[in-house]
């Protein structure tokens, strides 16, 4: 019985260990800002505070949803395609 000889490719393992953590945070930075845009729009809406303010919250809300959507198709893409 031969002995199966396992090849550990060190700098895709360096590799993970700061793109793994940078994605995470780029996951939740993106989720929470499109939150508090959403959010704060809503309350701007309802308060009547000015219209540039629930436009602003609204911009950060749309751009925001549009960057969260990214960084997750990238990262499929890229566990599909592995």
């Amino acid at each position: 019985m031969g002995l199966i000889s396992a090849v550990i490719e060190w700098g895709k393992i360096g590799e993970l260990l700061w793109v793994a953590p940078l994605a995470g945070l780029a996951v939740a930075i993106t989720y929470s800002f499109m939150i508090v845009g959403f959010a704060r729009a809503d309350e701007a809406r309802r308060d009547g505070d000015g219209r540039i303010a629930g436009m602003a919250y609204s911009l950060l809300a749309v751009v925001s949803t549009a960057a969260f959507l990214a960084v997750v198709v990238y990262g499929v893409v890229i566990i599909v395609k592995k």
